[in-house]
This record gives structure tokens, C-alpha cells and sequence, in this order.
């Protein structure tokens, strides 16, 4: 009985833990989203995000970051490639909340960055634009952080 007590503090209380964090401070402290809070970091997007009302994110994990080449990955960080890194960024975060309850199929939705996006759900796996989330439903105060597997590039 006390193992049991146990378990549902510790997941009641994380949740409400996370739940206290804003988005950024969320991904900062994710150990597998490293090079997401260097992106993060170097654009000054922080500010901008953090005015929203309701955000999802999806994230992509360091090992997405790991394939892209070292010329593309270290390119976004170049001072004068900002504008690109902003849009990057901006193409993986979209207003609203959207959690695996509440995609019961396909929704079609726009990014931050203006660009047509779509979240699907099929055999209960999550998609954003084609990238599989591996992780969903990661809590923040005003919205959610889904782990996916690529780094999606705009075009």
C-alpha cells in the first residue's frame, strides 16, 4: 500500500512540478534537448514564445540534431543566419494545445512561422509533418512538449 501511495505522489507531484515550469525552462532542462536550447538560446525567441497564450512544441531530440551535417547544424548558429534559425524554430512550435487525447485523427494547423503543418494520430502514434513523436504530453504551464525524431526544415 505505501509503494502504491508512493507512485501517485511522485506522478502527481511531478506533473504539478512541470506544470509550474514555462516552456523554456522545460526544454533547458531536458538532458535530450540539448542542442534545442542552443538553437533556443542563440535566436532570442524566448521572449516572443513566452508571450503566448497556449503553445505545443515539437521537439526534436539531440540525435535528430545529430543527422543533420555539421555544416547545416553549425550554419543555423552563424549570427548572420539568425532569420534562418528563427524560422527553423518557429516551424516546430504552433499555438493552441494539442496532446495525444486531443488529436483523434488528422488536424491541419499553421506553425508560428505561417507554414502549413499537420498533426496525426495513427495507430495511436503521433506525427507532426511526417516526424514520429516519441514522447508525448510533456506538461509546461501553458501548453505541451512532444519528443520528435527529425528536425523538420522549412521550405
Amino acid at each position: 500500500m505505501k509503494l502504491v501511495f508512493f507512485i501517485l505522489t511522485f506522478f502527481v507531484t511531478n506533473n504539478l512540478i512541470a506544470k509550474d515550469k514555462d516552456f523554456y525552462n522545460s526544454i533547458i532542462e531536458n538532458s535530450r534537448l540539448s542542442k534545442l536550447s542552443e538553437y533556443l538560446n542563440a535566436s532570442d525567441l524566448k521572449e516572443e514564445i513566452l508571450a503566448l497564450e497556449d503553445i505545443t512544441i515539437f521537439a526534436p531530440l539531440d540525435d535528430a540534431f545529430a543527422a543533420l551535417s555539421a555544416k547545416t547544424y553549425y550554419g543555423y548558429l552563424k549570427e548572420d543566419n539568425k532569420d534562418k534559425l528563427r524560422n527553423l524554430l518557429n516551424f516546430h512550435f504552433v499555438e493552441g494545445k494539442f496532446n495525444s487525447k486531443n488529436v483523434t485523427s488528422s488536424i491541419n494547423t499553421v506553425s508560428l512561422n505561417g507554414l502549413d503543418i499537420e498533426i496525426k494520430k495513427v495507430n495511436g502514434i503521433l506525427y507532426f509533418n511526417g516526424a514520429e513523436v516519441v514522447e508525448s504530453d510533456i506538461p509546461f504551464e501553458n501548453g505541451y512538449i512532444h519528443l520528435i525524431n527529425r528536425v523538420l526544415i522549412p521550405k
